[in-house]
């Protein structure tokens, strides 16, 4: 059983909070290019609308529903152009150790396609071993994270040779797109239960993608045995 130290569960926070939002891009990166820390500002905020979106009908508020919708369908149009969009196959998407991926009922399909990451959190890796000097680096990584200097805080994991994983939720652009767009057709119906469906659709649609980071330095490598993957805790 590995030993966790409190401080270091901290570093089981959202990336949201701790790291800086990705900025406009004009194309679209395959999965090996991009920044797996960094989120579509639009993208999260557009998430935050629809599951407000689902609530606002639930509680018979369809025109406070109708507009969180019609931000939910601006912001993931601005999403599709910033630098987080990326293109990879939903079957070579993959959840975290022990939890089963979103729609894992249906079969993943194999056609690469866009993805924009909305959500997501960062814990260390499952090798983690807990010593001073490490329970110090993850305070101090902590800190810098908190601040949002994102980069000298993989920097202290690195130089303390700590493993970390990111663990993101990602949407499906185009279905994304569409199931807002139906929603909003069918909240200007007046049909808010078909809307909420199609909304709750959207949200299925959503995926788990993992990515392990090894901090390690290659001259360390053949001192400290490590483990294949990392696990993570799905926030």
């Amino acid at each position: 059983m590995h030993k966790i130290s409190t401080c270091a569960v901290a570093l089981a926070i959202t990336l949201v909070g701790l790291t800086a939002f990705a900025q406009d891009k004009s194309s679209t990166q395959t999965s090996t290019e991009r920044d797996v820390a960094k989120l579509s500002k639009d993208g999260n905020m557009a998430m935050r609308d629809i599951r407000q979106a689902r609530i606002a009908i639930f509680n018979g508020q369809p025109t406070q529903a109708k507009a969180l919708t019609n931000e939910a369908q601006v912001a993931f149009e601005k999403a599709k152009t910033d630098e987080t969009a990326f293109t990879k196959a939903e079957s070579d998407l993959r959840a975290p150790s022990g939890t089963t991926q979103h729609g894992s009922s249906a079969a993943a399909s194999t056609t690469p396609k866009t993805w924009i990451p909305v959500d997501g959190s960062m814990t260390l890796g499952e090798d983690y071993i807990d010593t001073p000097e490490k329970s110090s680096s993850v305070a101090k990584a902590n800190e810098q994270f908190k601040k949002g200097d994102h980069k000298h805080a993989m920097e202290t994991l690195k130089l303390a040779n700590i493993d970390v994983s990111f663990v993101l939720e990602v949407a499906p652009l185009e279905n994304t797109m569409t199931g807002i767009k139906k929603a909003a057709q069918l909240i200007d119906t007046g049909k808010y239960y078909e809307a909420n469906q199609a909304l709750k659709g959207v949200e299925d649609g959503f995926r788990l993608d993992v990515t392990d980071v090894d901090a390690t330095p290659k001259g360390a490598a053949n001192k400290t045995p490590k483990a294949a993957t990392s696990a993570l805790s799905h926030k």
